[in-house]
């Protein structure tokens, strides 16, 4: 049972800019972001004015197109009270995601009334009348915005596991300073959003484990389509009678980088996810003298190879425990890292 609860914090127009503010929460139509990976988690610190974050040591992963669409029917009889659809589709070779956050806008005031994406569906329908919707508070908030939800509520289905879950939703603007992404040569000032959701689920009546997401993301109030510039997720699950001790971190940054290091061999090349007992690379055109190594999310080498030549599908032989592992393959014309999920 993988929670991962993508609150995606996107971010479109406002009337207005102020010096320090999240203006909006939904994002331009069409907006591309990039998913990214690090060994290393970065610091985000405690906020306060006058911060200066500098984030580095990330790999591209996937790029992310967001689109704002209007609910059908159905998802309206589902999820009561929706009027906007955030749908989110994640590219990386050839394959393609998509997940839909269902969010409800009353003058400004903005709710997350549902979630739904490969495997897993969450619907924040407790209680009457909208109730159990988590609700972030209304739209622009200034520093030093505060808002508590303290009747989240509904229902969540993940695989063969369901049952409901109760909580709260805590959002802040808890800062602003200064943003470095000095891998991809950004530097600006930013006003930073931070949302933690923390649950209880149950099966029945009974308590059978927590989870919490906390989501850190940077904007610029002066940037007129207001899509973030960083965002981080940590999401945390522990139900022990289902053995699960989950603590997962996702990363994006809004623009899609230059890959200036990368030849375009390597560009083209893709890993077929999930991974069982070998890991397939493919490429269309020959990639020689590559080295491969393939490292946890510490950053620890679990496999290394040198001197091989990649064309077509080529096959490495290899046990990996369940969770996420970093691929990176270079040759004297690039490297490129890419994400491994083993099942």
């Amino acid at each position: 049972m993988k929670i991962t609860l993508l609150l995606s914090f996107l971010l479109l127009n406002t009337i207005g800019f102020a010096q320090h503010q999240v203006n909006s929460f939904y994002s331009t139509n069409g907006f591309v972001s990039t998913a990214l990976a690090t060994p290393t988690p970065p610091n985000q610190g405690s906020g306060g004015i006058n911060q200066n974050w500098t984030f580095s040591g990330f790999v591209t992963l996937a790029t992310i197109t967001n689109t704002n669409v209007a609910p059908t029917a159905a998802e309206t009889t589902t999820y009561p009270g929706t009027n906007t659809v955030i749908v989110s589709t994640s590219t990386q070779g050839t394959t393609t995601t998509t997940g839909k956050i269902f969010t409800k806008n009353t003058a400004g005031t903005v709710s997350i009334t549902g979630l739904d994406s490969t495997g897993l569906n969450i619907n924040f329908n407790g209680g009457s009348g909208g109730s159990g919707n988590a609700t972030l508070g209304a739209f622009p908030m200034v520093y030093p915005f505060s808002n508590t939800d303290n009747i989240v509520s509904g229902t969540y289905n993940y695989g063969t596991n369901s049952g409901t879950f109760s909580g709260t939703l805590a959002t802040t603007v808890d800062g602003y300073g200064v943003l470095n992404l000095t891998d991809f040569g950004y530097s600006g000032n930013v006003t930073r959003l931070k949302t933690v959701l923390s649950v209880t689920l149950y099966l029945s009546i009974f308590p059978v484990g927590t989870a919490s997401q906390t989501t850190y993301t940077y904007y610029d109030p002066s940037d007129a389509t207001n899509n973030f510039k960083f965002r981080s997720l940590n999401t945390v699950v522990v139900a022990s009678a289902a053995g699960i001790n989950q603590n997962n971190t996702t990363y994006e940054i809004g623009f899609v980088p230059l890959l200036s290091n990368t030849n375009i061999a390597l560009q083209s090349l893709w890993i077929q996810n999930p991974v069982s007992n070998a890991i397939e690379i493919n490429s269309s055109s020959a990639i020689d003298n590559a080295t491969i190594v393939i490292t946890d999310l510490l950053g620890k080498t679990i496999y290394q190879t040198i001197n091989n030549t990649i064309i077509g599908s080529f096959e490495i032989p290899i046990s990996l425990n369940k969770g996420i592992y970093l691929i990176t393959i270079n040759n004297e014309n690039g490297t490129i890292t890419k994400k491994i999920v083993k099942s």
